[in-house]
């Protein structure tokens, strides 16, 4: 892939569209316009989160990125809870993302349809993503490309829209960006609402890492990577906070509580056929943010394998020889987003949990390069200069708890489940796989050097 591709990697796994499309209804909900600044406070902490992978990613450009760095850094042992935590949120985002674009689809055509129809209609998204990737890299990365450019105008489109009718009509009003209700109970804003909140952000601004995890198939990874981390997020950031002030600027009580909140804004506010045209392009791009993921997910399951991390890693590893691709790798992900869907129904316990092992992934690689030797590099530029770059990784680590705590903390009330915090129970479930897998299978073979990276500090 050559600089482009590398940053619409990125771009296109974050995709603001799709993370507002998928959060926006259940954010606003939650807090009102104060949704809005929640946003910008996500992507102020994900920025020093950013910085440091863009060095790491200068430091290793290897398939696996996560694992590959905590490994590197520390051993091979934390190495491989760091990498499968990041593998849940792929296991739960890539399947989310799917299913926004099944729900999307759903509403433009305007149908009726029941939960299990809108899951079939997503296990369908998933497989066509499969049958892309399996063709190889290079049909991949131009599907993705295809997309950044239906993102761009789709942002644009939607932000030049609602601010142009807020200008000539002048109905919207920027007072809702102070309200703080709780729509869903009618009461005020507390820790546990706003904590809530931050599942739009703090799900709709993670991948931008997603490139690094392509490195070994990216011409001059060193220079174009941590390039497309900063400018994805920068990019991804300023548009996520505009589309989502006129949103805000828009709304009003009379669909405060609609189960489909963000379209009804659109189409109260720029009618039901230019909303359908923005849809498309919102299809698009939320098709290509699904193959994104499906990248990054099968390079980080294929580089356990490589490493023998994982079992019958001889055949995860088969590299295709016509697609050049992770093929194996790329059909386990299917199989095991496939029985998300069918066993996490909601799309926000499948976006929490994915939002939750996203920011444990980032901790652990967070807390890796914080306890290792500090490793010089040689070039000319920011990345390069280590006189900032401990403040920076203090910062991340304090912004990154503060997340974790923030989705771990309120109660979740979901239909049909009587716990109240069904997204950190089933995180820590799949976790506790991980850690029966490493207690039976994984411990061993690194002991044995029969798996895993060599560490750099021996």
């Amino acid at each position: 892939m050559n600089g482009f591709s590398s940053f619409a990697i990125s771009f296109s796994l974050i995709s603001v569209l799709t993370g507002i499309f998928a959060n926006f209804n259940f954010g606003y909900q939650q807090v009102g316009g104060v949704i809005t600044w929640s946003w910008l406070i996500v992507a102020s902490g994900q920025f020093f989160v950013a910085m440091v992978m863009a060095r790491l990613s200068i430091q290793f450009p290897i398939v696996g990125y996560g694992y590959q760095w905590a490994s590197r850094l520390i051993n091979a042992h934390f190495g491989f809870f760091v990498g499968w935590v990041l593998l849940i949120q792929f296991i739960t985002g890539f399947p989310s993302i799917c299913k926004t674009f099944a729900t999307t689809f759903v509403n433009i055509l305007n149908l009726r349809i029941s939960d299990q129809a809108l899951s079939f209609i997503t296990i369908a998204i998933i497989s066509a993503v499969t049958l892309i990737h399996l063709l190889g890299i290079q049909i991949a990365a131009k599907v993705n490309d295809l997309g950044v450019f239906a993102e761009i105008i789709g942002v644009m489109l939607l932000v030049f829209l609602l601010a142009g009718i807020w200008m000539i009509s002048g109905n919207a009003s920027l007072t809702t960006l102070h309200s703080s209700t709780k729509y869903l109970g009618e009461y005020s804003l507390n820790f546990s609402s706003f904590s809530l909140s931050l599942l739009l952000g703090a799900w709709g601004l993670t991948g931008f890492e997603a490139a690094a995890d392509l490195a070994e198939e990216t011409k001059s990874p060193t220079t174009a990577i941590p390039n497309a981390i900063i400018l994805s997020l920068v990019a991804s950031s300023i548009s996520g906070f505009f589309i989502l002030l006129f949103l805000v600027a828009h709304a009003n009580s009379i669909v405060n509580k609609d189960e489909h909140l963000l379209v009804s804004i659109l189409t109260n506010t720029i009618g039901i056929r230019m909303t359908s045209a923005l849809l498309i392009f919102v299809l698009i791009s939320i098709f290509a943010c699904a193959v994104a993921s499906m990248a990054t997910a099968s390079r980080l399951l294929y580089s356990f394998a490589r490493d023998k991390i994982v079992p019958f890693s001889g055949w995860i590893s088969l590299v295709g020889k016509k697609s050049k691709s992770p093929k194996n790798a790329t059909i386990v992900i299917w199989g095991l987003s496939c029985l998300s869907i069918i066993a996490l129904k909601r799309i926000e316990i499948i976006s929490s949990v994915s939002a939750l092992a996203s920011y444990l992934g980032y901790l652990g690689i967070l807390i890796a390069t914080i306890m290792s030797k500090p490793i010089s590099i040689h070039g000319k530029g920011f990345f390069y200069n280590s006189m900032w770059h401990k403040p920076i990784q203090w910062i991340a680590f304090c912004w990154v708890i503060f997340v974790i705590v923030s989705l771990s903390y309120p109660e979740t009330k979901v239909e049909g489940f009587e716990t109240n915090h069904l997204p950190l129970i089933t995180t820590g479930i799949a976790i506790g796989i991980g850690a029966l897998m490493y207690l039976l299978y994984v411990r061993k073979k690194i002991n044995k050097g029969l798996a895993g990276p060599p560490p750099i500090n021996k």
